[in-house]
């Protein structure tokens, strides 16, 4: 017996064999150097999470088969670098303890539990160049039939029918996330506590109210009614806490709606909505990296609020993995299981929609080609024009709802049909050659898109179709506006190259009359003469909606959101512009010029966004400098120009035809960058 105890005593102190090969070659390095004992659990040890040493704790080699082969230390990096990241904080938020009020407005609930989810990575550990998986059943990613990851599931789902399913292992981390130590919880704690912080109640509603108002029914990219319910429970719920993405997406909501919020001035409205983006940033890259419906649509809506930023390349980047995730998850493939309820296909149906729609509008301005190939608009079908409210009982789309109101679905269904004509756009006429001897051969283009874009427009639903039948619903009535600046500004852009290629012809006889009033004008010349008259009287409507529509004290209306209001008011001032400098070669007098009215129109609507746009500011600075340029500030029409100063102003208009951009993409410039004057 007492051999026994001994035996017994010296087996505890003295390692068995297995446990003396794993204190030499799989004991982390600071437990190596104090010579203490590791049980080399990954990616902390229990040894360096007491001793508050975690992030020292690497693993450096091992021997297998007498080879010396790196551990992968990945994860010990990534968790150094949270811990970094969570001393940092948000620069705004780091002083911030959980349940104190403090400048944000309201204290979190008590009692949620700030830490209830797990940093999580790749659960599969998916290869990245051939789809190969750890077990390819336990994963939510789509992979194609090209991947070897599907050729392996077909294999292993043929195995399991004929063997049965492998049993799981009793150890098995099940929970596919990344553990983050004790030491590290308590800073984590602490950021999350002040990321939760709510803005006072009247605000929030203030906000949230806007979003839903201004934003949403013109991009319904989120599920409103499941929205609504979280937001709700912020301030009523003491059960468990948000989860991460949520309270993004709900801090993203806040972001957006301060630029329709008439509660805030117009000054403060960009400071305010940048503190919640920050919060909402932060709030998603905590969340980790597995990819889900919901982080879509966070993605989506960071991309929208990246949009009336500087951050041009964020924006793009944001936007690209947003499609990337909706592909991973076969959001683009039509193939709904027998279950999906008419609400899920529609949502489905909406993210990715919104992929496709911010694709365009973002490859359009940036002159790029999309990411999201044509034959894939369409391969599931557009959202259907069923309003949240009528999801249980309607399941074919109608522009009427079953309560006889129009549908607010509608706008987003023609909206995502029109940015497809919009690439064609882009495509055909922008990112194709522009030497002048295929000119005609564009021109046939711009007739086949024109016919396109007048079959979208007689097909809009009669509560969307310009000017308004009287319906007294501000929802509906900006909706129809909005679609009406788009329509306009379309046409703008299709039919400026044929512009600027008149101009060019003109500039070569120094001739600016009409064709029509010759039989010798060839059948092109009368054509471009036709798509810049048209092309001015588009510009013409814009300014003058804007003119009108804007209020000048709060800069709201039923009006697009002023990033875009932005571009669409430039875009037409820059063809107002060549209609001022060409009625000034035709010997106009001002005072009986509409171009120059429109013009000084123009540069004051920009002016108004000015307060609360930086690139706005830059606009007219542009403008200004292009107008002087082109000898118009100070000319008086009334005496007819040198030959030298003809041909001066001439090559200057060329030379800004050039700029103006045949060949620079589908928008003239790119507000973040270019308009640094």
């Amino acid at each position: 017996m007492e051999h026994q105890e001994t035996g017994t005593s010296h087996a505890l102190e003295a390692p068995t064999a297995h446990r003396k090969r794993q204190k030499v070659a799989v004991a982390c390095s600071p437990c190596r150097r104090k010579k203490i004992k590791c049980d080399a659990v990954r990616p902390v040890c229990t040894s360096c999470q007491k001793s508050l040493t975690w992030v020292e704790c690497i693993y450096a080699t091992r021997r297998k088969f007498g080879i010396d082969t790196p551990v992968d230390v990945a994860s010990v990096e990534s968790t150094r670098r949270d811990q970094s990241e969570i001393r940092s904080g948000s620069n705004c938020l780091q002083d911030v303890c959980p349940g104190e009020r403090n400048e944000y407005g309201d204290k979190p609930r008590s009692g949620a539990p700030l830490y209830s989810q797990s940093t999580r990575a790749d659960p599969h550990n998916v290869d990245s160049m051939n789809g190969m998986m750890g077990d390819p059943t336990q994963t939510s990613e789509v992979f194609g039939s090209s991947s070897a990851g599907t050729f392996m599931r077909q294999i292993q789902t043929a195995i399991n029918a004929k063997l049965g399913p492998p049993l799981s292992t009793a150890n098995e981390d099940t929970s596919g996330g990344r553990q983050i130590s004790p030491a590290g919880r308590p800073r984590l704690c602490h950021e999350e506590a002040a990321l939760s912080v709510l803005p006072l109640r009247s605000l929030a509603d203030t906000l949230i109210r806007a979003y839903w108002d201004f934003d949403w029914v013109l991009y319904p990219i989120i599920d409103r009614a499941k929205f609504e319910g979280i937001y709700e429970s912020l301030w009523t719920s003491t059960g468990g806490g948000c989860p991460r993405v949520s309270m993004s997406i709900i801090n993203l909501c806040f972001a957006l709606g301060c630029h329709y919020c008439e509660s805030l001035a117009p000054m403060e409205r960009r400071s305010i909505g940048n503190g919640f983006f920050s919060r909402a940033e932060r709030l998603y890259q905590l969340d980790g990296q597995a990819p889900s419906l919901e982080r879509v649509q966070c993605l989506l809506l960071l991309g929208c609020y990246l949009q009336s930023t500087d951050k041009a390349f964020q924006c793009w980047m944001m936007v690209g993995q947003a499609i990337r995730m909706a592909q991973c998850l076969g959001i683009h493939l039509n193939q709904p299981p027998a279950s999906e309820t008419v609400k899920d296909r529609e949502i489905k149906r909406r993210v990715w929609h919104g992929c496709v729609w911010l694709d365009r509008v973002l490859s359009a301005t940036f002159g790029r080609p999309g990411m999201i190939p044509k034959w894939l608009f369409n391969s599931i079908p557009l959202p259907s024009m069923i309003d949240d409210e009528f999801f249980g009982t309607q399941t074919e789309g109608s522009a009427s709802r079953p309560d006889g109101r129009p549908c607010i679905l509608a706008f987003a269904v023609k909206a995502f049909e029109f940015y497809q004509i919009l690439d064609d756009i882009l495509i055909n006429i922008y990112l194709t050659s522009t030497r002048q001897d295929e000119f005609e051969t564009k021109l046939t283009h711009i007739f086949e898109i024109d016919g396109k874009i007048h079959g979208w427009k007689q097909s809009l639903p009669g509560h969307l179709q310009y000017p308004p039948n009287g319906n007294g619903d501000a929802t509906v009535n900006r909706q129809m506006i909005v679609l009406r600046i788009r329509y306009l500004h379309s046409r703008i852009l299709l039919f400026r190259p044929a512009l600027i290629y008149y101009c060019k012809l003109a500039a070569s006889a120094y001739d600016t009359g009409n064709p029509h009033d010759s039989t010798d004008s060839s059948l092109s010349q009368v054509v471009l003469y036709d798509c810049s008259r048209l092309c001015f009287q588009l510009a013409h409507e814009v300014i003058d909606m804007f003119s009108s529509k804007l209020d000048p004290e709060a800069l709201t209306g039923p009006l697009p959101s002023w990033w875009y209001s932005v571009l669409y008011v430039y875009t037409a001032a820059t063809a107002i512009l060549v209609e001022c400098f060409l009625e000034t070669r035709g010997h106009i007098l001002r005072e009986a010029s509409d171009a120059y009215v429109t013009w000084y129109a123009a540069i004051n609507v920009l002016k108004r966004y000015g307060l609360v746009a930086e690139p706005a500011r830059r606009c007219v600075a542009t403008l200004e400098v292009l107008f002087e340029n082109l000898s118009l500030a100070d000319q008086e029409n009334t005496a007819p120009l040198h030959p030298a100063d003809v041909d001066r102003d001439w090559s200057c208009f060329l030379e800004m035809s050039n700029f103006l951009g045949e060949e620079s993409g589908a928008f003239p410039l790119n507000l973040d960058e270019s308009l640094s004057i």
